[in-house]
């Protein structure tokens, strides 16, 4: 990612957010909330993207939009969207269950934590995010409230999370916490990813879970969606945010010790959440995990 830009998969991601919504066989999916705070991110990061959320907004670019979904990852934007329901609905359970802490890491232009600090009053949220994604979705947001929501500026791509900056944003490491890393570890270098979970663990009170996703390594040892096209492949490569970490189901769960894992959801539990998706894709080769300290 470059330095001084917000992510393109975050910009992508948001927009297909704002797309879904608009989209009658799913907008039920996306809530008009997560729509229109990644429709202002939007409008508010960059001409370029301010002009394509107009085009968003057109009836005739949704049949556009899903030719270039055929193209490059059939099914993606409904993994997108049924993964962030996934994931939501594992943190509210963990806040309805005791839970007063919520750290997001690698958000992107993610309107959860705004979300759910509206919907859970005794809790506090954090964002660890890169400076320049960062500062994008503060301008944008800047109007809104958000005095339990912390914000820790972090180019994971080029250092360690340290645990004292945290501690220092009044994190308390003896509070039951959610962990959440959607669609990030993927970018990291693997020992990153092993130093990220051991950090994690030394900040977390018994009790804490870590909701993550993570690229399912193929037969090959390839590192990508099972439908991707090699147009995606050089896309990534050329933005600076290829897949550089992936694994298989088995040898997680000793990766990621001393975190015990509760459960692994793939593309067909993504399928079995909502009904009327028989015949529609989703996009394989991103699981999500639920683990627990």
């Amino acid at each position: 990612m470059q330095n001084e830009k917000a992510s393109r998969t975050a910009l992508v991601i948001a927009a297909s957010l704002v797309l879904l919504h608009r989209d009658p066989e799913h907008s039920s999916l996306v809530s008009k909330t997560s729509a229109d705070l990644c429709a202002q991110m939007l409008e508010m990061h960059s001409l370029q993207t301010h002009l394509f959320l107009k085009i968003l907004r057109q009836g005739w670019f949704r049949p556009v939009a899903k030719l270039i979904e055929r193209m490059t990852i059939p099914g993606i934007l409904l993994h997108y969207i049924l993964r962030k329901k996934c994931i939501a609905g594992l943190v509210r359970s963990a806040l309805i269950n005791g839970a007063t802490q919520v750290v997001v890491i690698g958000a992107g232009f993610d309107p959860l934590s705004f979300e759910l600090h509206q919907d859970f009053r005794g809790a506090q949220f954090w964002e660890i995010d890169h400076p320049a994604t960062q500062r994008h979705k503060l301008r944008a947001l800047a109007e809104i409230r958000v005095e339990r929501l912390h914000f820790v500026a972090v180019d994971l791509s080029a250092s360690l999370l340290d645990r004292e900056v945290l501690l220092k944003s009044n994190f308390d490491p003896t509070q039951r916490t959610c962990w959440i890393a959607e669609g990030l570890l993927m970018y990291l270098p693997p020992d990153v990813v092993s130093s990220l979970m051991r950090t994690l663990k030394s900040l977390s009170a018994p009790g804490s879970h870590f909701a993550f996703t993570f690229m399912e390594k193929q037969r090959d040892g390839r590192i990508r969606f099972d439908s991707q096209s090699k147009l995606v492949d050089w896309w990534l490569r050329g933005r600076g945010e290829p897949f550089l970490w992936g694994t298989t189901r088995g040898e997680l769960v000793d990766f990621v010790r001393p975190w015990h894992v509760i459960r692994f959801f793939d593309h067909d539990d993504l399928r079995g959440m909502e009904s009327g998706l028989a015949g529609q894709p989703i996009a394989r080769g991103e699981v999500i995990c639920l683990a627990e300290i």
